[in-house]
């Protein structure tokens, strides 16, 4: 299965790390850096910052233990 990116951001005024909203998920494209870009530009818009962009295969299954500093 392709690659999806996953675009998150913080809401105006928050500043805790575990409250991310998702902005947005699309395949990975040839626009996939315009995609993104274009997000974030209308997410700061709204007035959210401390954007995250992650990787994600569908089907795939995450590894808990490895994303857990304990």
């Amino acid at each position: 299965m392709k690659t999806e990116i996953l675009i998150y951001g913080l809401k105006q005024g928050e500043t805790r790390d575990y409250m991310e909203d998702l902005l947005a998920c699309f395949p990975v494209t040839d626009k996939a850096a315009q995609n993104v870009e274009a997000v974030k530009a209308a997410a700061s818009a709204q007035g959210f910052h401390s954007f995250r962009i992650a990787g994600f295969v569908p089907g795939s299954v995450p590894n808990f233990a490895k994303a857990v500093n304990v």
